[in-house]
């Protein structure tokens, strides 16, 4: 379907959908060595987080990755007063 009078066409909008999806899907993510670094931490403790704190993470293959705006809201969420 076509819109007239300068409106967008529908498969523009769906276009901007679907860039708009991507950006959220292919945000930055950082391994866990990245982690331990920036936390300065050990790797083992990242693994403890990530098994009984809920540290948000994803495994892609047998690679670790985590999304930086998870790892900050989840950050925000653990913040002492």
């Amino acid at each position: 379907m076509h819109i007239q009078n300068g409106k967008e066409k529908q498969g523009q909008y769906i276009s901007s959908k679907v860039m708009t999806t991507e950006r959220i899907m292919f945000e930055t993510l950082i391994s866990k060595k990245e982690l331990v670094t920036a936390f300065g931490v050990s790797s083992s403790f990242i693994n403890k987080l990530m098994t009984e704190e809920d540290l948000p993470y994803f495994k892609i293959g047998r690679a670790v990755r985590f999304r930086v705006s998870e790892i900050s809201t989840w950050l925000e969420r653990r913040k002492m007063p």
